[in-house]
């Protein structure tokens, strides 16, 4: 081509530059403020879950089923947390103190020890007391 100019009208852009139109702005902003809730929502969420399994693991150091803290104290995970939003676990603990008290049949079972496992079904033999033969035995 020899050298002929290409007329470019004055109102189009040459880079492609040119800014989106109001109404697909502002729709934009809409879908990135909906989206930003629903992760909010999602994060709030998870932050509640965390903190019931949190106040649920503290409960569990006195209860055997330890669900049985929110349905029987009547409180939710909110009345647990401090004011800055953390676990307060003495007030977990006095109100587990509280329902062993009214309802011992809900305490965590200690577990049964029995000295004759593992010896064949034979009672331990007796223990006797060290003798001044044992000690020049030895």
């Amino acid at each position: 081509m020899t050298g002929t100019a290409i007329d470019v009208p004055a109102d189009e852009p040459q880079n492609g530059s040119e800014p989106a139109p109001k109404g697909n702005r502002e729709a934009r902003y809409r879908v990135e403020r909906n989206e930003a809730r629903d992760q909010l929502s999602a994060a709030n969420a998870r932050i509640e879950r965390m903190q019931r399994a949190e106040v649920q693991r503290l409960a569990s150091d006195g209860l055997s089923h330890p669900e049985d803290l929110f349905s029987l104290s009547g409180n939710d995970v909110a009345d647990y947390l401090t004011e800055t939003g953390d676990i307060d676990a003495a007030k977990v603990a006095a109100d587990v103190a509280e329902i062993l008290a009214e309802r011992p049949g809900l305490r965590k079972n200690a577990p049964a020890f029995d000295p004759s496992q593992g010896r064949g079904g034979k009672t331990p033999p007796p223990q006797r007391e060290p003798s001044w033969s044992d000690l020049l035995k030895s």
